[in-house]
């Protein structure tokens, strides 16, 4: 963060005043990400969201796609954020905080006008300043406990679960209670295990004994013919007319299946995310399901984060976007995606490369291009494709040729 520390300085006497409380960012809690299922749900959302391209596309006036700048700094950019990351790192960084913190934050460094790095902000809180000659500043506190300051205008705001109440997204409490439950059945199993494994059974003897020495005495003569007899004596014990042994059978579960069941479903309901997700065990339209709802709209939500910081308002005026977009056919089964090579390939809306992507393939030289079948024409070009007939000079009735019957075999 020692570029951010020199930019600083020039920031630093301009701010005026911290604008509202609600002009901060929330707090959050301690140890979600400590607890096992939290964290495996926030790894399984952070890498698949991680496994998408960053574009760099110029839009028509329909919002259509007409053009693909691959070799754009703004797509070299996402190539290679920052000296320290490759593009898997930084989306699963920025992922992992938003939704860990319900607000993510990166910054923009600049050469001149071209974009040379961009940084996810580790923070521990953050607040939005103005500055005296207009406009905003982003004040923020690194994992290091020192305060860091930046142009608004430079910082990529990703957020979740957001109300419109401030400029940060809701904490995560609500799921305090679910977690709570969480630990505590683990630590009652941990508790079970241990004395399953410490406590092996009761010992009752007929005779009197009155000092508790005596029973410590006994347990302890006991405990050693038992030591003998797991050692020499075959594991057989013999008991004398006056004791009387039942082992334990301690179960190690602290409660029923359908309450464990309730508790981790509850969990995964609250990030959104199936459990079958997590294990790696989905049906394909489960993770369908899980891409539409959750993987897609955080895309959506980068894009025009990384769009509006990036471009001005006259180059977003001339069409240009940040898209976010996945794989081909991401979460799409083998069999559903050779069904779409084939049953696209005659009408040429597949490049080859295109197709070896689906299969996980890498392109190919002079794979660019579409090949398509000559079976299908326009409507109005039948009768020159079937006879030879040229209807430029037909007058035009505003219907569709008519064909020629096809006699029946």
């Amino acid at each position: 963060m020692g570029i951010i520390s020199n930019f600083i300085s020039s920031l630093r006497s301009r701010v005026v005043y911290i604008s509202s409380a609600s002009a901060r960012s929330r707090q959050t809690p301690i140890g979600l990400e400590q607890q096992a299922s939290c964290r495996s749900i926030l790894d399984c959302n952070s890498a698949h969201v991680a496994m998408a391209q960053v574009l760099h596309v110029v839009k028509d006036d329909q919002d259509r796609v007409r053009a693909v700048n691959r070799k754009s700094p703004y797509t070299r950019l996402f190539e290679r954020p920052n000296p320290m990351m490759s593009r898997y790192d930084f989306l699963y960084a920025l992922t992992w905080q938003l939704q860990l913190k319900n607000t993510a934050l990166a910054w923009v460094e600049w050469e001149g006008v071209t974009p040379k790095n961009i940084w996810p902000i580790a923070y521990r809180s953050f607040e939005f300043l103005e500055l005296a000659d207009g406009g905003y500043a982003v004040q923020f506190t690194d994992t290091d406990g020192a305060q860091r300051l930046l142009h608004l205008e430079d910082v990529v705001i990703l957020r979740r679960h957001y109300d419109g109440s401030g400029v940060a997204g809701l904490d995560n409490r609500a799921a305090d209670p679910i977690l709570d439950l969480v630990n505590d059945l683990d630590a009652g199993l941990a508790d079970a295990v241990t004395f399953s494994n410490r406590i092996h059974g009761i010992l009752k003897q007929r005779k009197a004994m009155l000092a508790s020495s005596d029973v410590e005495a006994s347990q302890k003569a006991f405990r050693g013919r038992m030591e003998q007899a797991a050692k020499t004596g075959g594991g057989i014990i013999t008991l004398d007319a006056t004791e009387d042994y039942t082992p334990l059978s301690a179960n190690t579960w602290t409660a029923n299946a359908a309450q464990l069941k309730n508790v981790s479903d509850r969990l995964n309901a609250y990030w959104r995310t199936p459990p079958d997700v997590v294990s790696g065990t989905a049906s394909e339209q489960t993770m369908q399901n899980y891409y539409d709802g959750i993987v897609d709209p955080i895309w959506e939500a980068m894009g025009q984060a990384f769009t509006a910081a990036l471009f001005t308002a006259r180059e977003y005026g001339h069409g240009n976007r940040i898209m976010v977009v996945g794989t081909a056919a991401a979460g799409a089964s083998w069999a559903t995606r050779l069904s779409i090579i084939n049953d696209s390939k005659e009408m040429g809306l597949l490049t080859v490369n295109e197709q070896r992507a689906l299969l996980n393939y890498p392109p190919v030289e002079d794979g660019d291009v579409r090949l398509i079948s000559l079976n299908y024409v326009k409507s109005g070009d039948q009768s020159k494709y079937q006879l030879g007939k040229d209807t430029k000079d037909e007058p035009n009735t505003g219907k569709e040729p008519e064909q020629n019957a096809i006699p029946a075999e």
